[in-house]
């Protein structure tokens, strides 16, 4: 039983199935003895709801900067659906010599993203080297938006034109179409417009067979083969704001955790991943241009590949008791580009989707674990118990929210 008091199971990607969520991370290349039993609990939240991101660049950008963008003239064709009102529209932009390339103005929208998630965990030793854990994260997001046109010059001086020469009618039709309220657009088009908005969903069923190949004094190594097979909501095609928090085909993930302990009080982890994904068929809206992602152009078997993920974490640990310890590490994922093709429209509407799927995340976390199980052994609490408090921030990223989060686990043995 003396085994169990240097046991902390790694619990993996508690929040896999979003890239909104930031993920709690604790590395350890153990297993769980043979016969003994795990239950843990995980809640996690973000504190910054959402409010800052990374752009495709790097570049550290509010969410209003993240989710605003740069209309020209042509966009607002776009997003005419009557035919007969945008040939008119676009014979005045002719007319008063408006380029469809020409800035018209700039959307702003301001997004806000409050994230939490609760994970269920049960474990139990196979063999002295085999554990089996089901992992079941429960994610709850709250979104809201808001959203305002700011004319450029050039929409100011077209706009005065018309007013000039008598279209006031027309003058006005042209600055609802651009200060459109967002809400009537999304009507028009079939999506929800009712926000802010919150769901709660399973995310995804997690299976993990861990596999100890190395188990010495000083190093240890083990893997980690995980199915993920997708569970709960599924993204929504009414949503304007579109969040996946749902991996929509079954995946595979291979992880290799191996630790170093030149002491009993220091301990030093590395762990690198790769995920999976396969390709899948599902109904999509296809964006008419790749500015706006509004469209009522539904193809029903749109062919999706989600870009497969790439991680590596390192850790430190600290035991400055058989109580307590101590840990800082810092983890880089990358995830591919995602994929999409499809038939019932033209190829480079299908392209619209993959733009900003790439993306990239560091994490830089801290965090103290109390472990009451030689306390336990020794009749000096009632309960083998585990207790660990994280907190985590983003320092870097691509195509991400850049968010805070704190994260609370307890694990509980039996045998």
């Amino acid at each position: 039983m003396r085994q169990l008091v240097f046991l902390i199971v790694l619990i993996p990607s508690l929040a896999q199935a979003t890239g909104l969520v930031n993920r709690y991370q604790y590395l350890n290349s153990r297993t769980l003895p043979q016969g003994v039993w795990t239950f843990a609990f995980n809640r996690g939240q973000s504190l910054s709801r959402g409010e800052g991101s990374f752009g495709s660049g790097g570049q550290r950008l509010s969410n209003q900067d993240f989710f605003s963008r740069d209309i020209s003239y042509g966009h607002l064709l776009d997003e005419i659906n009557d035919p007969v009102e945008r040939e008119l529209a676009g014979a005045a932009f002719s007319a008063y010599e408006r380029q469809g390339t020409e800035n018209a103005g700039r959307v702003i929208n301001d997004v806000n993203v409050d994230q939490k998630s609760d994970t269920y965990v049960i474990g139990r030793g196979l063999t002295e080297k085999a554990s089996l854990l089901i992992i079941f994260p429960i994610v709850t997001i709250r979104t809201s938006f808001n959203t305002r046109f700011v004319n450029r010059d050039s929409m100011n001086r077209f706009t005065s034109q018309l007013r000039s020469e008598g279209q006031n009618q027309r003058a006005d039709e042209i600055v609802q179409k651009s200060q459109s309220a967002l809400r009537e657009r999304l009507s028009e088009n079939g999506y929800r417009t009712s926000y802010p908005t919150e769901f709660t969903t399973l995310a995804n069923i997690f299976i993990d067979y861990r596999y100890q190949a190395v188990a010495k004094k000083k190093f240890d190594l083990a893997t980690d083969t995980i199915a993920v097979v997708p569970a709960g909501e599924k993204s929504d095609e009414d949503d304007f704001i579109y969040l996946r928090v749902n991996e929509e085909q079954y995946s595979l993930r291979q992880a290799i955790t191996a630790g170093y302990h030149p002491s009993y009080k220091v301990s030093l982890f590395g762990s690198t991943y790769y995920h999976k994904r396969f390709a899948f068929e599902k109904e999509r809206r296809i964006p008419v241009n790749e500015i706006s992602p509004l469209s009522q152009d539904i193809d029903k078997n749109t062919r999706v590949q989600y870009g497969d993920t790439l991680g590596a974490s390192l850790q430190a640990n600290y035991i400055a008791s058989e109580t307590f310890t101590f840990y800082v590490g810092r983890s880089q994922e990358v995830k591919q580009r995602d994929q999409y093709s499809g038939s019932q429209y033209a190829s480079e509407r299908y392209n619209y989707l993959e733009k900003g799927t790439s993306q990239q995340l560091s994490l830089n976390y801290a965090g103290v674990a109390i472990n009451t199980i030689r306390s336990f052994l020794d009749q000096k609490f009632p309960i083998p118990v585990d207790l660990n408090l994280q907190y985590s921030v983003a320092s870097s990223g691509q195509n991400a929210f850049s968010n805070e989060a704190v994260a609370l686990q307890m694990m509980v043995f039996y045998k």
